[in-house]
């Protein structure tokens, strides 16, 4: 069976470290290729990004360079990284790339969903932190840590900056791909939008897969979320 590249977006304050513990799961054909935002990881001498934009072309062209001509592919993004990956796949498609073979979004409602508009970025770190909190996750181990909330505050308040500052454009064309969205039934940051109306930017396939789980099911419970990934990858 020919590989598969998987391309995965971290949500905010997430890096690509958080996808290498899929790689042993992961069925044999499937690349495993996570990819990292600026100002963490690897990365984390560059500067943060303050635009989403700036972060979709960053992203466009990381995949692009890892790509032979017509070298099959797929992007999962979980969050924030549901959003990128979203305006990602247009990004390649307006540079001349072949299309992904499948699009996994993952912890977030479709982009068009109406949303109050918020500065969460822009609050003093206390308040600020109350709200990272109430998305769940590991956060809660870093609050005693001066040394890690120096580190990931800045990161945080980039990336709640990046996602809050996205505004929607409708696509002229629908996504030529198969597409896999999954979410945590008990995620309330999801809670009180209609999934499916993903259906709307899929030009194929498109399922809808709820798992138990909150906002972070993706470090919950891995490898029910790898499976649905190897289910979706294993006759593309």
């Amino acid at each position: 069976m020919k590989t598969i590249k998987l391309f995965c977006i971290p949500y905010s304050g997430g890096s690509a470290e958080i996808y290498w513990k899929w790689k042993k799961s992961l069925y044999n054909h499937v690349e495993l290729c996570p990819l990292e935002i600026g100002g963490r990881g690897k990365r984390i001498c560059e500067s943060l990004p303050d635009r989403f934009e700036n972060v979709v072309e960053d992203l466009a062209t990381a995949i692009m360079d890892q790509l032979e001509s017509n070298e099959r592919y797929a992007i999962f993004g979980h969050s924030m990284g549901s959003l990128l990956a979203f305006e990602t796949y247009y990004k390649l498609m307006e540079k001349g790339c072949h299309a992904p073979c499948h699009m996994f979004f993952s912890g977030r409602s479709a982009p068009q969903s109406p949303r109050d508009k918020t500065s969460y970025h822009l609050l003093p770190d206390k308040e600020f932190l109350k709200v990272v909190l109430s998305y769940g996750g590991n956060t809660e181990g870093i609050l005693g840590n001066e040394e890690l909330l120096q580190l990931f505050v800045p990161i945080l308040r980039a990336d709640f900056k990046i996602s809050e500052s996205y505004e929607y454009e409708e696509k002229s064309k629908k996504i030529a791909s198969d597409i896999t969205v999954i979410n945590g039934n008990n995620d309330r940051s999801v809670a009180n939008f209609d999934i499916n109306d993903w259906r709307l930017h899929a030009g194929k396939k498109c399922e809808i897969k709820r798992v138990i789980g909150g906002h972070f099911f993706i470090t919950e419970d891995p490898l029910y979320v790898v499976d649905i990934i190897n289910h979706a990858l294993q006759n593309v």
